[in-house]
């Protein structure tokens, strides 16, 4: 009897699939919050030649020779970033005129100060050399008119050197061919040189221009 009893004391082993789980202790692992997929961010601006000048201030940051600064050569190239290439942009200055007519027998001489404006832009020099003689002087009136203009035929020009046909145009309705010539000593100085060498009425005149 003593040995049945120990028996139905012990009852049925518990049924460990159903037992409740142990979740004392346990910690959910942090979420990841590193949203960087590309790895280390690298801020340094970006200089393709390296030139030391990174793109968007250096005008052409594949090549190794132009940067802002740069010495600035003929060759068609804006070397130094200043957004001109070569001699282009704006020129001006004043041109001392010496004009020479005769009429009827008589020799006339003349003095002019004329301004030059004129423009240089993707080989192409195109200028205007205006002469205004005194208004209160009637032989140059008579002779060379209101106004003496002078410009170019060829416009074509090629490193630090134009040199070509030019024609005078007078408001009195005539007008005759002579020669110009435009040297470059630099990117912003030059000297103009126009002639025109007629029968009756010569012309010559000369002087230094500068880029505006």
């Amino acid at each position: 009897m003593i040995l049945l009893l120990a028996l139905a004391c012990a009852g049925a082993p518990a049924d460990k699939d159903t037992a409740a789980p142990d979740t004392a202790g346990d910690t959910a692992p942090p979420a990841d919050t590193d949203t960087d997929t590309t790895g280390a961010t690298d801020t340094a601006p970006v200089d393709l030649d390296s030139d030391g000048y990174p793109a968007g201030v250096d005008c052409n940051d594949t090549n190794t020779r132009v940067y802002p600064g740069a010495e600035e050569l003929w060759n068609d190239v804006d070397d130094d970033c200043d957004g001109l290439v070569d001699a282009d942009g704006a020129w001006s200055g004043d041109i001392a005129v010496s004009a020479s007519a005769v009429y009827e027998g008589r020799r006339y001489d003349f003095s002019l100060t004329c301004p030059y404006a004129g423009t240089r832009t993707l080989g192409q020099l195109d200028f205007t050399i205006t002469c205004t003689p005194d208004p209160a002087d009637v032989d140059a009136q008579r002779l060379l008119g209101e106004t003496l203009i002078v410009t170019p035929k060829d416009t074509d020009v090629t490193d630090a050197a134009w040199a070509d046909d030019v024609e005078f145009t007078s408001a009195n309705g005539w007008d005759s061919d002579g020669e110009g010539t435009v040297t470059w000593s630099n990117f912003s100085e030059a000297a103009v040189a126009v002639e025109m060498a007629g029968v009756s009425l010569a012309a010559s005149g000369g002087g230094d221009i500068a880029r505006e």
